[in-house]
């Protein structure tokens, strides 16, 4: 939705209305409000291609930028299309970040508070009823285990869960830091460093204290989320010798979809880099997709919500 990109930052396929088929099984489709009218106008007006040149025209865009929410309805509704009248079996919508999907979220409802009657009115309500209902919806969020993502993170989960009942979780929690050592193990080679005067034993010291470090600073800045009894599903920070994106997507699928207790194969990326286990009780992202026919994946900014939503 909130894109100008002409191709996929992950996947490397056209970025168009019209869903581009990926080599992974998926397609993926950039909705744009102009279109999506356009669309609607087609399937439902008699003679509706006869409007074509309207919707593509300055008059119609100076009216949709200037009534508020009307790009946002537009989006939604092609949303609830693909839901609801497609072929497709799932749809995983890459939100916009907190401030946008707030207001977007609003729309239905204050459509329906606008438009009293007639078909606008009717189907703000189908979209708002497909938005709410957590037989059919289900909201991840996306955060970083720091501070500020965390407490963005809060927001959408109060926002989501609390004000608007909608079904929420688990919360991914991107980029964890595997704990490589304990305490003990540190201390014994800090003793053995010190014995050695070894440049690379002190440089392994070194970057084992890091580690552990980013460790406990992780693990303070998520216990905001155990506080709000929010279930988490933590993905491990996954580095690659070069840069592959469909690889990237395909471990941390591999890591959302295994069984809890065993981990994927580490092909991808290193073997430490999957030696982190979930340290709460997870709800399994296989059995949330299986049973939701939307799927909304949303936090603040640069959290990982496209690498999240194409996994």
């Amino acid at each position: 939705l909130d894109t100008r990109d002409d191709r996929h930052p992950l996947l490397d396929v056209p970025l168009r209305y019209e869903p581009q088929p990926t080599a992974l099984g998926f397609s993926v489709s950039r909705v744009d409000a102009f279109q999506a009218a356009a669309e609607y106008a087609r399937r439902t007006l008699p003679f509706g291609g006869v409007y074509e040149s309207f919707f593509k025209g300055r008059a119609f865009r100076d009216f949709a930028a200037a009534a508020p929410g009307f790009e946002e309805l537009m989006c939604l509704g092609k949303l609830y299309n693909l839901a609801v009248q497609s072929d497709f079996d799932r749809v995983v919508f890459d939100a916009p970040a907190t401030g946008h999907l707030r207001d977007l979220l609003a729309v239905p409802r204050l459509t329906q508070q606008a438009v009293r009657v007639g078909p606008l009115n009717h189907n703000a309500r189908k979209i708002e009823d497909l938005l709410l209902d957590p037989e059919r919806t289900r909201v991840l969020i996306a955060t970083l285990a720091e501070e500020m993502p965390v407490r963005e993170a809060l927001e959408l989960l109060a926002l989501c869960r609390d004000e608007m009942r909608m079904g929420v979780g688990p919360v991914l929690v991107n980029r964890r830091v595997p704990a490589r050592c304990t305490t003990r193990e540190l201390e014994s080679a800090r003793a053995a460093a010190s014995v050695s005067r070894s440049a690379a034993a002190g440089h392994l010291l070194d970057e084992g204290e890091h580690a552990r470090d980013a460790v406990d600073t992780q693990a303070a800045a998520l216990e905001p989320l155990a506080a709000a009894r929010a279930a988490t599903l933590e993905i491990p920070r996954i580095t690659q010798p070069c840069y592959d994106a469909a690889a990237l997507v395909e471990a941390v699928a591999g890591f959302l979809t295994a069984p809890a207790g065993r981990q994927p194969p580490v092909s991808a990326a290193g073997p430490d880099e999957f030696a982190v286990e979930p340290t709460t009780e997870t709800l399994r992202l296989a059995g949330v997709v299986a049973g939701h026919r939307v799927v909304v994946c949303c936090g603040s900014g640069g959290v990982g919500k496209t690498t999240s939503a194409a996994a």
